[in-house]
């Protein structure tokens, strides 16, 4: 008889909607206690990898750059090397997989892989695909990058995030222009629970490859940047920092500093945001400093 398939959640979101906040959530859920995380971020320092270790002890870092550039290999190798594990008794078994991908990957190349690549198919099973957009950021910044178009695609469950700072109703409407299959749900401070959230994404027709696949250029436009930040800061000369990196091509911010009073925070802002937000850090902190993410050019994708 032939083996279950194990499922695999796809977690996706451009820069700054909250995907990580919402899968630290999730991943407390009693369900998600055996899971298998598997983070893909672009920049030279890793955080969310970090941030999840704090929910989850399967947190792994496996590229430090966006899958759908830089090809498939670190997510098939990351895979493969599971069920290995799994099956040489190696590491304790896991009942799903949750793969959170970087803020600019286009989901469509690891969607293909679970059809393509034979032990992705014999193995595993693709079960959902959860987007998460910013109502702060609105429709504006989707409209504006081809691989948030793409995302939105892609989307078995749309979570409209940060509705406690933001009206995400107009925006709700938009997505489902965008993607009429897809179950939409509000959330305001990760309010939005697994069960819920996997309702939704299994209640969905499933998407036909061609709605999905946006080709969107390997070229995302951006660049990243970290900068250094090993001694200890005031709130005022952090601000001050923050301040000088801003800039109309700034996208996203995010790392971990020392304060004066000797405890790490974990520093973020994203597009939409009208301040940066800090808060205590707990657990194994990355290098300090700040990963700055900054658009190089002006995109114009089709939504129609």
């Amino acid at each position: 008889m032939k083996a279950t398939r194990i499922p695999v959640w796809l977690v996706t979101g451009y820069l700054g909607s909250g995907k990580t906040t919402l899968l630290t959530s999730w991943l407390r859920d009693a369900a998600l206690q055996d899971a298998a995380l598997i983070v893909n971020e672009i920049g030279e320092v890793g955080l969310d990898d970090k941030l999840l270790g704090q929910a989850v002890d399967s947190a792994a870092l496996i590229s430090s750059a966006c899958i759908c550039c830089t090809g498939l290999p670190g997510l098939q190798d990351a895979l493969a090397g599971l069920w290995w594990d799994r099956l040489h008794r190696r590491r304790p078994a896991y009942g799903s997989v949750v793969i959170e991908t970087t803020g600019q990957a286009d989901p469509s190349p690891v969607m293909d892989a679970f059809d393509t690549v034979p032990l992705l198919r014999e193995r595993y099973r693709l079960a959902g695909v959860f987007t998460a957009v910013s109502a702060v950021a609105g429709l504006d910044l989707i409209e504006a990058h081809p691989e948030a178009v793409a995302q939105v695609a892609a989307a078995d469950a749309l979570i409209v995030t940060k509705c406690d700072r933001a009206d995400g109703a107009p925006l709700a409407s938009a997505l489902r222009e965008l993607n009429p299959r897809a179950a939409i749900a509000m959330s305001a401070n990760a309010s939005l629970d697994w069960p819920s959230a996997t309702a939704m994404a299994t209640a969905s027709p499933p998407a036909s490859p061609s709605l999905w696949r946006a080709h969107v250029p390997p070229d995302h436009g951006t660049s990243t940047d970290f900068v250094p930040l090993a001694a200890p800061l005031t709130l005022a000369a952090l601000h001050a920092r923050v301040d000088a990196l801003h800039g109309g091509s700034l996208q996203r911010l995010k790392g971990v500093i020392r304060m004066d009073d000797g405890c790490l925070h974990q520093v973020q802002w994203s597009v939409g945001d009208t301040g940066v937000a800090v808060a205590p850090f707990a657990g194994e902190a990355p290098r300090l400093g700040l990963t700055c993410i900054r658009q190089r050019k002006t995109l114009a994708p089709s939504i129609g």
